[in-house]
């Protein structure tokens, strides 16, 4: 089933009109509804208050937060207009994360950018992007922070791990994998996963019939990490090297806390890829 609704987050960030050209050319791809999402990813009017001389400043720091909010509106339906699509804008006022991802479940795929280390807003964007993956129950593409965006998706890799995380990604990014020209389901095995699907029988070698009925036609590939905690550099390695301009993952196939911790592959992905990623949890 092919997408049809499509939902992008744009802010005033300077990414967002990439983001926003992306999610376009991906709507127009699949004749589907975009729906620009808006929130200026703003601390609330509380914490300019708590810092004594602070407040002077809050009335200014509105007054440029409407304007950025209104320059972005009209670039989305100027946008729209000039590519003949049907589509809607909704804002949001504050920063409110969880009436974001409730208005969020009504898409078929949400598109999100990377927190940049240089943005003022880090902390913020990267809490609201893990949430999103998290709790939308919606499969999120999440595009890297810097670099040229192509929306072409041409050349799909498949991080397949075996995991519930991992199947539901794949079937998620079906619509895109039955487009691209290339899909190859990569393995990377650790010590640990290889013993274990040594014992268990588990592997990729099913993966590609369950495909081939979707026309979905793939190439296989392995690798190998020293743990656990490297994966996640190492698929990003690979992807780089083998020219792909997508990946698609599994999300917190590993308890939240450890990543977090111990690092992983969903937080290399969220941080450090330089492709699309599409990930499901």
């Amino acid at each position: 089933m092919p997408y049809k609704t499509l939902l992008a987050y744009l802010d005033p960030s300077e990414r967002a009109q990439a983001r926003l050209d992306f999610a376009l050319t991906l709507a127009g791809r699949f004749d589907a509804h975009l729906i620009g999402l808006y929130s200026p990813f703003a601390p609330e009017a509380r914490a300019y208050f708590s810092v004594a001389g602070c407040a002077p400043y809050y009335s200014e720091y509105c007054d440029a937060r409407r304007s950025q909010q209104a320059t972005a509106e009209e670039s989305f339906r100027h946008d729209l207009r000039r590519a003949g699509m049907e589509g809607e804008w909704i804002a949001f006022d504050d920063y409110a994360e969880q009436p974001i991802i409730r208005r969020s479940r009504h898409a078929d795929l949400l598109v999100a950018g990377q927190a940049s280390p240089d943005d003022d807003a880090h902390a913020l964007r990267a809490c609201f992007l893990e949430s999103v993956v998290m709790t939308s129950g919606r499969p999120v593409l999440v595009l890297p922070y810097a670099g040229t965006l192509r929306a072409a998706c041409e050349s799909i890799v498949i991080a397949w791990d075996g995991s519930r995380e991992a199947a539901r990604a794949v079937h998620d990014a079906m619509p895109l994998l039955q487009a691209a020209k290339r899909v190859t389901v990569l393995h990377i095995g650790t010590p640990a996963s290889s013993r274990a699907a040594a014992s268990s029988g588990a592997g990729i070698a099913n993966i590609d019939q369950m495909l081939a009925r979707h026309a979905v036609n793939v190439d296989f590939a392995q690798s190998l990490s020293d743990a656990d905690e490297t994966v996640g550099d190492t698929l990003i390695s690979w992807g780089a090297t083998s020219g792909c301009d997508c990946v698609v993952a599994g999300a917190y196939s590993h308890p939240q806390w450890r990543e977090h911790v111990l690092g992983g592959v969903t937080r290399a992905l969220l941080e450090s890829a330089t492709v699309p990623v599409l990930l499901s949890h």
